[in-house]
């Protein structure tokens, strides 16, 4: 049986309380709890039978003064209560609310979740005994400063958010408590996913016809669903990061982030803090409270390494611990950070040639290389390119504003022969350039101009002389043969000397009409 809970509408008066109080302990009533208002008491009672009930009620509306006796299900501050309890359990943030005494009094089932500490063990505690000393919601508390996005790591418990702090403040503008709104970093990471609207490309987006490039695509699907690091490799204007972006949609941790990063365009003073991060204080200029890495970042999801050939042999060191630990360590910090990202990398680069240099590691190598993954240059897929200048003229059609649908076979031709030394990346240059030069609605083979139309032509024949540079040339490289046939009576150390094959040596003799025995 419930309590008996009363409201009792009046007009206000001096003893008003004494007269219901009486009438209570008259009937040996104990009165739980009683709550004043403007022209309204509230009063908790023991349960009652119904007649003792309705005598009680009765008694209490005779009572001069009182206009009203109503049966309520809540006394106001339940009824409050009740209304902090439902919005603190529906909201998905953290929040942790102190007292005055540094004690835990408010900590809802989000803050259970994202602190990984049920709320018996933690309600009433001191807040300096749970949480790491470096919060600064006590400092909020003791001074009334407020802070926002102030990054935690629970190490006991390994959780790890982002708080922000408030004081609580009275009426009469004292501090009386502080509140800290937390969030789980994943869950941060996600909104910022969702935000950036980050592109999603899939295998189905990746243009071909060649064969080239259905077994390159056939061999990425596979790869995707599994873990290991893959390096991409191709010319510059492939497609490479277009593969990695497809590789993470088809992976399991399509709805986790994506974050791709140049190596090349980030100074190398400055790519160690992206990727591994910084603590408070760590150097001058550094961000108050320190600031996560790219790897921390991407934490469950993929980091792509593009231009991996860039980066300097102190950060290649540290890249692989990360390979081979899955841990990463802040600029600053002695604390390792525990990571689950695949990282796909790319170059351009040689580097294998690099490695025996000694200007690549190659214990990384081998570590990145796992899958090699090698994106055909366009020339060795010249019957990808129709399919791909018309998708690439409907783009920039459309975004242009011009009525132009159509690549005429003299264009296509021009396009098939050209070497292409900038890839997919110089043929989409082109064909913007074409829809912008373009009049019609027919793109003809007159409106393909490529990079190298722009350069101005050499002269057939130096100023002042009736040769042309071929000539030149020849004869330059046939008094250079002559001259070290001198010194040297077999192809092979003639070849050593001018950087040519045994082979080479002897075509270019022939071509001139020089022989080593007629020196």
């Amino acid at each position: 049986m419930d309590n008996l809970r009363l409201r009792i509408s009046n007009i206000d008066r001096v003893g008003l309380v004494l007269d219901i109080s009486r009438v209570l302990a008259v009937k040996k009533i104990n009165i739980i709890s009683m709550e004043v208002e403007l022209n309204s008491i509230f009063i908790e009672v023991e349960p009652l039978e119904e007649l003792a009930k309705q005598n009680i009620i009765n008694e209490l509306r005779s009572i001069p003064q009182i206009t009203a006796v109503t049966e309520i299900s809540l006394m106001p501050h339940q009824e409050r209560a009740e209304q902090l309890n439902a919005v603190l359990t529906s909201i998905s943030e953290g929040i942790i609310g102190i007292d005055l005494e540094g004690r835990i009094t408010q900590y809802n089932p989000a803050a259970e979740k994202i602190v990984r500490l049920p709320a018996t063990d933690v309600i009433g505690q001191l807040f300096a005994d749970i949480f790491p000393p470096t919060c600064p919601l006590l400092d909020t508390l003791k001074h009334g400063m407020l802070y926002n996005n102030r990054e935690i790591v629970l190490e006991k418990t390994k959780s790890h958010y982002l708080s922000s702090g408030r004081p609580i403040i009275d009426k009469s503008r004292r501090i009386i408590g502080a509140v800290a709104i937390i969030k789980d970093i994943s869950a941060v990471r996600e909104l910022v996913y969702t935000v950036t609207g980050q592109l999603q490309i899939t295998f189905d987006e990746i243009l071909f016809t060649s064969q080239a490039m259905h077994r390159v695509v056939t061999l990425a699907k596979s790869i995707a669903r599994g873990e290991s690091t893959v390096l991409i490799r191709g010319e510059t204007g492939t497609g490479k990061e277009l593969f990695a972006r497809a590789l993470h949609a088809a992976s399991r941790r399509h709805n986790k982030m994506f974050v791709p990063l140049n190596c090349a365009a980030v100074p190398d003073t400055l790519l160690e803090s992206e990727l591994f991060g910084y603590e408070d204080g760590a150097f001058t200029g550094a961000v108050k409270g320190g600031k996560q890495g790219l790897f921390e970042f991407a934490n469950g999801g993929t980091i792509f390494l593009d231009e991996i050939g860039e980066i300097s042999s102190h950060l290649q060191a540290k890249l692989l611990r990360v390979l081979q630990e899955g841990k990463v360590r802040r600029i600053g910090s002695t604390r390792e950070i525990a990571v689950d990202v695949r990282i796909l990398a790319a170059t351009n680069r040689n580097l294998e040639a690099m490695i025996a240099k000694g200007s690549f590691r190659e214990d990384l190598y081998y570590r990145l290389n796992v899958i090699p993954l090698f994106i055909p240059p366009l020339r060795q897929r010249r019957d990808d390119i129709p399919l791909l200048a018309q998708f690439f003229l409907k783009r920039y059609a459309a975004r242009l504003h011009k009525d132009v649908d159509t690549i005429s076979q003299t264009a296509l031709e021009k396009l098939y022969n050209y070497h292409w030394p900038g890839n997919i990346r110089e043929l989409e240059n082109v064909i913007e350039r074409t829809v912008n030069i373009v009049s019609g609605n027919i793109i003809l083979g007159e409106h393909i101009i490529f990079d190298q139309d722009y350069t101005p032509a050499a002269p057939a024949t130096l100023p002042g002389c009736n040769r042309t540079l071929e000539e030149i040339v020849n004869e330059v490289e046939r008094n250079v043969l002559i001259k070290a046939m001198a010194k040297y009576t077999t192809s092979r150390q003639l070849g050593a000397a001018l950087g040519l094959s045994h082979t080479a040596v002897l075509n270019k003799l022939r071509k001139h009409g020089l022989s080593l025995s007629r020196g």
